[in-house]
């Protein structure tokens, strides 16, 4: 009995995900990324399942999406619970809450650089000519303006004279105050934030990438984190309406973290949630290590978009991660806001900026950046849509040390340097107008329901169809659409008499939906008849047609037939 219970004590075996694998803590230990447990334990309950006795509880927390955090009894066995709770049906998942080391990515000791030469070189400075992401050129088309970053990183600092910040949470000290900490990664955030939305052309300090975007802060370094607090730090980002969630962080080392299901439920719920269910753009830096990092649970996500540094001469920054999940490549080493006063340093005399912000840190937020302007030129464009217009646009550098594959990767640079006027260009768009409905009946007869409008004007010119949308008055949560490529649709023998029809119409381009025309109404009524008058069976019918002879005639088929015939004229 003794030795089984050294056995049962010497487990440290826990379920990261709902399958049977068990992963060791003492290896996540090893790792350096994973520090310790919180004490208590994360999971996600399954829809409308009760949560089931547990011993030592003492508190709960809801987070979103059925996620809770349970509060256990100070000394209570977290990981004996945890492995329990695997096998209970009321959990899709369930595992400490684990202390996680997260470190800023940044190489502080690069060298200097003179001035923002990631947006514009032209080769000063014994640098070469062009190695840039063609900043400027994507200005003419966005700004940023509207578009909301959030900087989840070790704070920012909320009063920069350069910035334009609003406090998130603060998962560090417990509060809703992101200001930087006193530890060494203090100045990290503000540091990041300057690089994709420092204030620009207000003739002071510099411009970030997208200068008229807000930065939403939230910091989540410089103490101990939990996985659960990661999962907030993005649900909430997400809530508070940030178009994109930059990350300059990572675990450290390129060891395996294990795969917390949270981390799948993070990305899910930034695609899911994010802009109205468009999609909240995720991205995060590659990672310092110079080490392959294609284990690495959360940067293997399709929705991340992972970025490695370059230097200015266009090549990988040694320090750079690689691997499968590199998806661009972006400049580092840059101009940026600083914390005032103190900080990282100064940029001449000024200590409101630094001049040398480097590693994966600093390219990340380029990016960023760029996804702002992307957003602001089309706020219809999805998070994948995002994804694969960064790629397709991007420069293919390095040609001879890059590893460039038939599919046009390389697993240093990805899709290669990002080019932010490409970018933009390529997916701005302007939504199509509304349709102006032609139908100015507010009686329609059954056998007889044609619906009609304007063609919608479109400064693109890339209107490809038509969504109706109807719905009867007494039932307007069950919605009938239809997509159509004509500026008419027949609906005759869908309705009955007595029917009380709402109807609407949009435009569709290639990037969805435009806005829906005012709504329209009919009453569905009997057909009319009318009396036709009678022909002379023995006049001549004119240019030898056949007469029809004495009659009545529906009026609804004297209209279809009237329709038709107008709209093949058109």
């Amino acid at each position: 009995m003794l030795l089984l219970a050294a056995l049962a004590l010497a487990d440290d075996t826990l379920f990261l995900g709902e399958g049977p694998e068990r992963t060791q803590l003492s290896d996540l230990l090893a790792s350096g990324s994973v520090v310790g447990r919180s004490g208590g334990i994360v999971g996600q309950l399954r829809e409308g399942a009760v949560l089931p006795r547990i011993p030592g509880l003492v508190a709960i927390d809801e987070l979103r999406e059925g996620v809770v955090r349970l509060h256990l009894r100070p000394g209570s066995d977290d990981l004996g619970i945890a492995r329990t709770l695997h096998d209970n049906d009321a959990f899709l998942w369930v595992h400490p809450d684990l202390l996680l080391n997260l470190v800023p990515h940044r190489v502080p000791n690069d060298p200097l650089f003179a001035d923002q030469w990631h947006h514009d070189n032209t080769g000063q400075g014994g640098r070469t000519a062009g190695v840039d992401i063609n900043g400027p050129a994507a200005w003419d088309l966005a700004t940023g303006a509207g578009v909301i970053i959030a900087v989840v990183d070790s704070g920012v600092q909320l009063d920069h004279p350069d910035l334009v910040v609003t406090s998130g949470p603060d998962f560090v000290d417990d509060d809703d105050d992101a200001s930087p900490g006193a530890d060494s990664s203090g100045p990290h955030g503000t540091g990041v934030a300057g690089i994709a939305a420092a204030r620009g052309d207000d003739g002071d300090g510099l411009a970030g990438v997208a200068w008229e975007a807000e930065v939403y802060a939230v910091r989540l370094i410089g103490g101990s984190t939990t996985t659960s607090d990661l999962y907030e730090a993005f649900t909430r980002s997400v809530d508070a309406g940030a178009g994109v969630l930059n990350n300059s962080w990572g675990f450290g080392g390129c060891g395996s973290v294990g795969d917390s299901a949270i981390f799948s439920m993070m990305f899910n719920y930034a695609e899911r949630k994010g802009r109205g269910g468009l999609g909240s753009v995720v991205v995060f830096s590659a990672g310092n290590d110079g080490c392959d990092n294609s284990d690495d649970p959360m940067l293997s996500n399709e929705a991340a978009v992972v970025v490695a540094a370059l230097e200015w001469w266009d090549e990988r920054a040694s320090y750079s991660n690689w691997g499968d999940d590199v998806s661009i490549a972006a400049p580092t080493a840059l101009l940026t806001t600083d914390i005032t006063p103190g900080g990282y340093g100064s940029y001449g005399s000024d200590d409101a900026y630094y001049d040398g912000f480097s590693g994966t840190s600093g390219a990340a937020p380029v990016v960023s950046g760029v996804v702002a302007l992307m957003l602001e030129a089309n706020p219809r464009a999805t998070s994948e849509q995002v994804r694969d217009v960064l790629c397709q646009t991007a420069t293919r550098n390095d040609l001879a040390g890059a590893g460039w594959d038939a599919a046009g990767r390389s697993p240093y640079y990805g899709c290669g340097r990002i080019d932010a006027a490409a970018a933009v260009a390529t997916i701005a768009d302007v939504a199509p107008e509304a349709p102006v409905p032609r139908l100015g009946r507010d009686r329609v007869f059954a056998d007889h329901v044609l619906l009609a409008w304007e063609a919608a004007a479109d400064a693109d010119g890339d209107v490809v169809g038509y969504a109706v949308e109807w719905w009867l008055d007494a039932d307007d949560e069950h919605a009938q659409t239809l997509n159509l490529t004509d500026e008419l649709v027949d609906l005759s023998g869908t309705f009955t008499v007595d029917d009380h029809v709402a109807w609407r119409v949009s435009a569709l381009d290639p990037w969805g939906s435009g806005p829906w025309s005012d709504e329209s109404r009919f009453v569905v009524v009997e057909p009319e008849e009318v009396e036709v008058p009678a022909t002379d069976t023995g006049a001549a019918s004119p240019r030898g047609c056949s007469s029809t002879g004495a009659g009545s005639v529906p009026l609804a088929a004297l209209l279809l037939s009237a329709a038709l015939a107008r709209r093949r004229a058109r």
